[in-house]
């Protein structure tokens, strides 16, 4: 697929026209999304559900402290999980 054949059927899917569509710069991706290939723990907060990553200061003797919840679980080991590779890590609300 090239980019008049990207643009034609965007323009198609849309009813926009063919000029409409080339300046919002639609076009193929190249390259495929590169992952972090190395497994890493993780565990969900039991009042927000937000993913946490434990290499951030555990303690499984004091808890899991929640900067979203501000709030402080107790977490067993069994809790834990693996996932494809590191997070970022959780942004306190304002």
């Amino acid at each position: 697929m090239n980019q008049s054949e990207v643009e034609r059927a965007v323009a198609r899917a849309t009813g926009e026209s063919r000029h409409f569509v080339r300046r919002f710069g639609f076009s193929l991706i190249t390259d495929e999304p590169k992952f972090d290939t190395a497994p890493a723990l993780a565990i969900d907060c039991p009042g927000c559900g937000a993913v946490f990553d434990p290499s951030n200061d555990l303690n499984l003797g004091k808890g899991l402290e929640c900067p979203r919840c501000d709030a402080i679980y107790p977490v067993s080991v069994d809790e834990f999980y693996v996932v494809d590779g590191p997070r970022q890590p959780l942004v306190a609300c304002a």
